[in-house]
């Protein structure tokens, strides 16, 4: 028998099969593999036949404190074939808050009549107040964009808001939920068992944005693909984060902190701990990726020595660690006291086989005006003469000074491939990004490697954006036809916030529909980008 054709059943009528089975088995895997997981899910449980066309691959599990996201994370770790396949474990290091709390100092302050209950609602005046905000964040975000997909699909959700009262009730569940899984300790028991079962694992991302904006989140965990239609909450945050999201929270200092302050850091310490104690496991990449939002971890936790110190420099110095993302909350005032102890250079020095970093601050973050602080001295940050085999150098919402970038560029091995600049102010210097390329074109030497050696350089500014994970970006191919060719300097003379028009991509790290390219209002509207 064919097996293309079905079998005929008893009945003797033939019953033909479905057209998307008479592809060739190529065609119709390579189709499955647009799919997201989630629509792969569904397919596979429409028949037997499309569940074998349609395997499903995740290279990646997540994880926070919610028994959901545990469940789902211990069934992979005791499956017999998925449990190989995974390489990342991505812990979502947002919670919920019973109530909103400002850090003013080591002690957190509640606004009492934010605390009263709405009486029309049946629920706090805090979370009736966040969920309208939701709603106005998503109708300024769409802001002039005509109406794509992703926006009716948010807007049908916003129209059928569950109400507000039992919102709260789901809410007041998950949030029960989380402290039961906090007191027992099983989202670190199962980070444990994911060491042990995972034998391809090699990346550990610990982020507070998971949840992105409301029915637009960064990562559709099993927590949050499992909300009701319709669910408005308080969008998470976790670390320290300014509840206005333009602006900074200032880090506390970390001796004196309060154990309650520390677990705002709750995942991200697990880990360090973990990953810094555990001997079996090929974790060779640590991602504490803020995703842009104005948060990190506390970098106060290298002012002095400190069992978070420690832990880090223990990660740095394992045979085999080779990356490292580090989001640092910084504050915004430009004092850098968290790198002048010498204690985050002295741990990252250790990293002796490291080939990819990138490290972002929050200097200057959310401020639309720089304040003008003084430039990170990066020859006291960056030990580039202990990594022989770096091939990647990002720096994110640095404050520099030019001539200390082109030493320190000076400085990196032969093996850089790649540089990201994102958001660098310079404060004290008449040069700019127009005239750091220029330098870097004359004074680097680049130009005259081979050119499969010659790094590729990136750019991203602000631009025109207004929340947080949106910016422009220069690609690598519109930087090197200046860095390395004729072309023209694609930035825009004084300016560190936007190149020139029709230069760079429009992005939004939670909303990849956003894309577009940076060219004024008239011509967006002609292209039919927005109205």
């Amino acid at each position: 028998m064919s097996p293309r054709t079905s079998p005929v059943p008893s009945s003797g009528m033939a019953t033909q099969s479905p057209w998307f089975l008479r592809f060739p088995p190529e065609l119709s895997s390579s189709i499955v593999s647009f799919l997201p997981n989630r629509d792969v899910k569904s397919l596979r449980l429409t028949c037997k036949a499309l569940s074998d066309i349609s395997p499903f691959s995740s290279a990646r599990v997540f994880l926070s404190a919610n028994s959901l996201n545990i469940e789902v994370f211990r069934a992979v770790a005791d499956h017999p074939k998925f449990r190989h396949e995974i390489r990342e474990i991505i812990w979502d290091d947002a919670r919920f808050v019973s109530a909103p709390l400002i850090w003013e100092s080591v002690r957190p302050i509640i606004e009492p009549e934010r605390m009263e209950i709405n009486s029309n609602e049946e629920c706090p005046i805090w979370f009736t107040e966040d969920c309208a905000e939701n709603r106005y964040t998503i109708k300024h975000r769409k802001y002039r964009d005509v109406d794509r997909p992703d926006h009716v699909a948010r807007q049908h959700q916003l129209d059928a808001q569950m109400p507000l009262k039992a919102c709260w009730k789901y809410y007041q569940q998950l949030l029960d939920d989380q402290r039961s899984i906090i007191r027992s300790e099983d989202d670190e028991k199962a980070f444990l068992y994911g060491l042990e079962r995972f034998p391809q694992l090699g990346r550990v991302t610990v982020t507070p944005a998971a949840h992105g904006w409301l029915f637009t989140p960064l990562y559709e965990t099993p927590m949050i693909r499992a909300f009701p239609y319709g669910f408005n909450y308080p969008i998470p945050r976790g670390w320290h984060y300014d509840p206005v999201d333009s602006q900074v929270a200032e880090p506390l200092p970390w001796l004196e902190a309060t154990d309650d302050y520390k677990e705002l850091w709750r995942g991200a310490r697990i880990v360090l701990r973990l990953l810094s104690q555990v001997e079996k496991h090929n974790v060779s990449e640590l991602r504490f990726d803020s995703k842009q939002l104005h948060t990190g971890l506390n970098f106060l936790i290298f002012d002095q020595p400190c069992e978070e110190c420690n832990q880090f420099a223990a990660i740095m110095k394992r045979p085999g660690f080779q990356r490292l993302h580090l989001s640092l909350l910084t504050g915004s005032s430009g004092y850098w006291t968290g790198f002048q102890s010498g204690l985050f250079r002295q741990a990252v020095s250790l990293a002796k086989e490291l080939t990819h970093l990138h490290l972002s601050t929050t200097f200057n973050n959310g401020s639309h005006f720089p304040m003008r602080d003084p430039p990170i001295p990066l020859k006291e940050v960056l030990p580039l003469k202990e990594w022989p085999n770096l091939s990647h150098l990002g720096l994110s919402n640095f404050s520099i000074d030019t001539s200390e970038l082109i030493d320190i560029l000076k400085l990196a091995p032969s093996s850089l491939r790649s540089l990201d600049l994102e958001f660098i102010e310079f404060p004290f210097d008449e040069l700019c990004l127009t005239g750091l390329l220029e330098r870097m074109r004359e004074d680097l030497g680049w130009t005259e490697r081979d050119q499969s050696l010659k790094p590729t350089v990136t750019i991203a500014m602000e631009g025109q954006r207004r929340w947080p994970g949106r910016f422009v970006k220069l690609s690598s191919d519109e930087v090197a036809t200046f860095l390395y060719g004729s072309g023209e300097n694609p930035l825009n003379g004084d300016s560190t916030s936007s190149p020139k028009s029709g230069y760079g991509i429009n992005y939004d790290l939670f909303e990849a529909e956003y894309t577009r390219p940076n060219v004024n209002f008239m011509d967006l509207k002609k292209l039919g980008i927005i109205c």
